[in-house]
């Protein structure tokens, strides 16, 4: 009896040792990764890239992310625009973007608003830009219910083309866009799209035919080991549900899947090489 309990505890421990020494590779291999990196850059533009926080997201959301971007030499955070809870703007910054590929942090106040409201404010973040910074194309990088803001706010004419756009952890097929639900929900994306569709993502397929074709988009989802391939919040399937949507439509779309630690939700935009696959689809020819 006691042997058989003892092989059962033996059995326990070395499942325990190699579920531990794999979430630790994983990690290892996160903080390794080489910290800065030689960008592939062919030219520095005027035209300024917003990054947009995602649900009860704040300045530390984004902020590092730019930040490396900043000291890497491959942009420069030019302004921090803070929407407050009854939409007024507020500007910080220099009174022109100079071209060093300006980056723009959104920060919003009410950081838990629909995502209408966000898309509002947005479009009136744009028009300010375009009449008092000259800016006539912009790209968009969104994170979470960020990313869904970024989406709605395209299937509207907008003030300032939107040139490139780059999608982290989107919860393009989720019943909620917001707070995670009690587990990840999770839908088979078929050649047809999602066997089961949410409301946003039927909100988004009845408006596809506004949306500008010609822009460039980056899709990037994340991947916990051990998971039914989803980052902690959102399937891979639910962000990369969009292919069904824009297939065909627009100029470029591209995919890229995190895996590991560093895909986890909350880490897409605290990943080097995420910095990377940014830098290169945006600031490369």
């Amino acid at each position: 009896m006691w042997q058989i309990i003892n092989q059962l505890l033996a059995v326990i421990v070395i499942l325990v040792v190699a579920a531990v020494s794999l979430i630790g590779l994983d990690y290892y291999k996160l903080a390794h990764v080489q910290p800065h990196w030689h960008p592939r850059l062919t030219h520095y533009e005027t035209a300024p890239t917003l990054f947009i926080h995602g649900y009860r997201g704040n300045r530390y959301s984004m902020g590092h992310l730019l930040m490396r971007l900043q000291k890497t030499g491959v942009a420069k955070k030019a302004l921090v625009i803070k929407v407050a809870a009854n939409g007024t703007l507020t500007f910080k910054g220099p009174q022109e973007l100079t071209a060093s590929n300006p980056t723009i942090q959104v920060l919003f106040q009410n950081n838990h608003a629909d995502v209408q409201d966000q898309v509002r404010w947005l479009s009136q973040i744009m028009a300010i830009l375009k009449k008092d910074y000259d800016v006539t194309t912009i790209n968009l990088v969104g994170h979470s219910m960020g990313a869904i803001t970024v989406l709605r706010y395209l299937l509207k004419p907008t003030a300032v083309p939107v040139k490139a756009v780059v999608l982290l952890a989107a919860p393009v097929n989720d019943p909620s866009i917001g707070s995670d639900t009690a587990t990840v929900f999770w839908s088979e994306l078929t050649q047809r799209g999602p066997r089961k569709k949410t409301a946003n993502y039927n909100y988004l397929a009845k408006r596809v035919a506004h949306f500008p074709t010609s822009i460039s988009i980056l899709n990037v989802a994340g991947e916990l080991l051990g998971t039914s391939r989803h980052d902690g919040s959102v399937a891979v399937d639910s962000s990369f549900a969009l292919r069904s949507l824009l297939r065909g439509r627009i100029d470029r779309y591209q995919e890229m899947l995190v895996r590991g630690a560093g895909g986890a939700h909350s880490m897409l935009h605290e990943n080097r090489l995420v910095d990377q696959a940014i830098s290169d689809f945006l600031w490369q020819d």
